[in-house]
């Protein structure tokens, strides 16, 4: 039986960087309950509706002068069916506006990457590859603006509820829950923490059921990159499925 795409994708959505996670490894990301979550009241005060419009043109000015952005990160899925976190590592890298790579490394590898007109899913082990052509469907297309915006604030405020908390010295704190219904299903709220210079550090994700997938970026990068980047040609011998139709 076939995947629901909701479970598809989580490993995109968690990135904001990450929107981007889906469930890449096979291993399903199943949460941790809400009261290990960062209260309020612990992050700073929250910032004024004057103060997020100056937070987001500040951003939107980092993304015009730097539109590409690479990282490594490390990620940590809870859940309460397993007994210890599943830990994996990788690669992002993104480029405004629609452009993204997440490649995971480790014992389950696998790749997800856009050129803003198809998407890719490739699992080396299984010699696996799942083509989306973006444009096609309501709900996949609506999910992948929807990461977009999460990974570079892009027309963030049409798809969320924004919220933001200064941290002082130690950068900000927002809080995106979405606003349409079918975003709903996939991401329940994105929690991003960002450094003083505005890149993303941390992010928590929690799914509709409670799942909960922590993400932590290291070695930011802001250079130019390649279009050969976000391009993928499957291994001759890699079986090519199309989940959605031609």
């Amino acid at each position: 039986m076939p995947r629901p795409l909701s479970s598809r994708f989580l490993p995109l959505v968690a990135c904001a960087l990450a929107i981007v996670p889906f469930a890449s490894s096979g291993t399903r990301a199943i949460a941790a309950p809400a009261s290990q979550a960062v209260p309020q009241e612990a992050t700073g005060p929250a910032l004024t509706a004057d103060e997020r419009a100056a937070l987001l043109s500040r951003l939107d000015a980092l993304k015009a002068k730097h539109p590409s952005l690479s990282a490594n990160f490390s990620e940590e899925r809870s859940s309460h069916l397993l007994k210890q976190p599943v830990v994996s590592k990788g690669t992002i890298a993104f480029q405004s506006p629609n452009k993204f790579r997440r490649e995971l490394t480790g014992s389950s590898p696998s790749l997800t990457i856009s050129n803003g007109k198809v998407l890719w899913l490739y699992y080396p082990n299984f010699k696996e590859a799942e083509l989306y052509t973006l444009g096609q469907r309501a709900m996949f297309d609506d999910a992948m603006a929807a990461l977009t915006a999460g990974l570079n604030f892009g027309q963030v405020e049409k798809y969320y509820k924004l919220e933001a908390y200064n941290l002082g010295g130690k950068g900000y704190r927002v809080v995106l829950t979405p606003k349409k219904s079918n975003l709903k299903r996939i991401v329940q709220q994105l929690v991003v923490f960002l450094d003083p210079d505005l890149n993303v550090n941390e992010t928590t994700l929690t799914l509709p059921k409670g799942d909960r997938v922590l993400t932590h970026y290291s070695d930011s990068n802001r250079k130019d990159l390649s279009a050969s980047t976000f391009e993928f040609t499957p291994p001759k011998d890699a079986n090519i499925s199309r989940p959605l139709g031609k």
